[in-house]
């Protein structure tokens, strides 16, 4: 072969393979567009840079958000976003923008507060970082804030250093009107949250929409990753140096608000098993089933107090266990009179403050449900779990909840699954008997 032909050979392999690079490059810029617009509706997003690789990662760099009706910033290193080389190949810059694909992964890296992002940090601490870490974090019987809260300078001494966030979340398409997701929380040092469920869409249109989309049972996961520790460290000190103390007055305390609000108390069984979630190193699992569903945005905006009201909720210590959260009549041969005088004013005031509330102008509420049969145009049913060793799937379990990962292997009674855990991989054993369907996308 001459020295021209060769030149010629070398120039067009160099064409084929810089053309396709420079078109996902490209493409790359106009695809993290489109995921920004679909989370505009949260807030402002700024990024510095885009960053793409053959295997179809896209890193986003230098990006600040700034939520709704606030001024300052969260810094995030990094966003990155795993997404079908063939999307970034041969989608239109237009369908890139404006669809987001049935199945993706994000990951955000090193979330952190501005510097002098006080008044987003306050308003986070206020909610006791609702709606990411559920429960009060055990300020009931500690905290001296409202709702009840701990103060901001309590805040400072759990802690001193303000918590940062990895935040993943990974959703697919399941038929034309479900989205199922997982959303894994980090704060290292402190807990690690899962948030799981199904989001219903009200159009079955092409363009996927999140923020219409609506909820109606939620899957928690929260793991005791240091904050306990922290928390019951300071909390003791407020009870005479004494955890014990603390946990038996932080029940109390519940006790209290439920009788005044809710002319309820837990019984016996469900204030021990409250005290033992307060421990070091809990894992606790629970499942909300909303009243009535929600629009995410609506959901968005609920206190978390409005939420538990709203929720019929099962509640375990480990995966098998779960039993209903039910609470008793009030047993006043219990109570002594000091107690149950205080606690009569002020359901008088609550009742007052309900009577006002119900005498203000209302909203009307609605609600949509979609009720979808038929097979899933995005995903296949595996029939012989044993041909899917090595595959991507979705399980979906007795309880509803989906599991995200790779099927590593299959015996007589249990799958093992690879799924994403903090900042690496778990395997998890799933129970034959306790699966309803396993899926991959097609």
């Amino acid at each position: 072969m001459s020295n021209r032909n060769k030149i010629i050979l070398l120039v067009l392999l160099i064409a084929v393979i810089a053309l396709p690079y420079w078109r996902v490059k490209s493409n790359s810029k106009f695809f993290v567009d489109g995921v920004i617009n679909h989370l505009e509706n949260m807030g402002v997003w700024n990024h510095s840079s885009v960053e793409v690789s053959l295997d179809g990662n896209v890193k986003v760099l230098g990006v600040q958000f700034i939520p709704n009706g606030f001024k300052q910033a969260m810094n995030i290193d990094s966003v990155n976003i795993h997404v079908d080389m063939r999307r970034l190949l041969f989608s239109s810059p237009h369908k890139l923008t404006t669809h987001v694909p049935n199945n993706l992964t994000i990951s955000f890296n090193n979330v952190s507060f501005e510097h002098n992002s006080s008044d987003f940090q306050k308003a986070a601490e206020q909610q006791n970082y609702w709606p990411v870490a559920v429960g009060y974090l055990g300020a009931y019987g500690c905290g001296t804030g409202a709702e009840p809260n701990y103060t901001s300078e309590q805040w400072d001494e759990i802690l001193p250093t303000a918590p940062q966030f990895n935040i993943e979340l990974n959703y697919s398409l399941v038929d034309s009107y479900h989205i199922d997701f997982n959303l894994n929380i980090e704060s290292d040092g402190n807990w690690y949250i899962v948030w799981s469920g199904t989001l219903t869409r009200t159009s079955d249109v092409d363009l996927i929409s999140f923020h219409d989309t609506i909820i109606e049972k939620l899957y928690y996961h929260h793991a005791d990753m240091g904050f306990n520790q922290k928390r019951n460290e300071f909390c003791a000190q407020q009870n005479n140096e004494s955890f014990s103390a603390y946990r038996v007055n932080s029940a109390e305390e519940i006790q209290t608000q439920l009788r005044v609000y809710h002319g309820k108390e837990m019984p016996s069984l469900l204030s021990n098993q409250y005290q033992r979630s307060l421990a070091e190193g809990i894992e606790i699992n629970a499942i909300f089933d909303l009243s009535e569903p929600k629009y995410i945005y609506e959901f968005a905006d609920l206190k978390q107090k409005d939420f538990f009201e709203q929720s019929q909720i099962e509640a375990a210590f480990g995966e098998n266990d779960y039993k209903k959260i039910d609470l008793a009549d009030i047993d006043f041969l219990e109570l002594d009179m000091e107690t149950l005088r205080a606690e009569l004013e002020a359901k008088e005031q609550e009742a007052k403050r309900l009577e006002a509330e119900a005498n203000a102008p209302k909203e009307l509420l609605k609600t949509i449900k979609h009720t979808v049969g038929g097979e899933s145009p995005n995903e296949i049913v595996i029939k012989d779990w044993n041909e899917a060793i090595g595959e991507n799937i979705r399980v979906r379990t007795k309880r509803g909840r989906p599991i995200f990962g790779r099927l590593l292997s299959v015996n007589d009674t249990h799958l093992t699954i690879a799924t994403r855990y903090m900042r690496g991989d778990a395997t998890i054993s799933v129970a034959k008997k306790d699966v309803v369907r396993m899926t991959k996308t097609r």
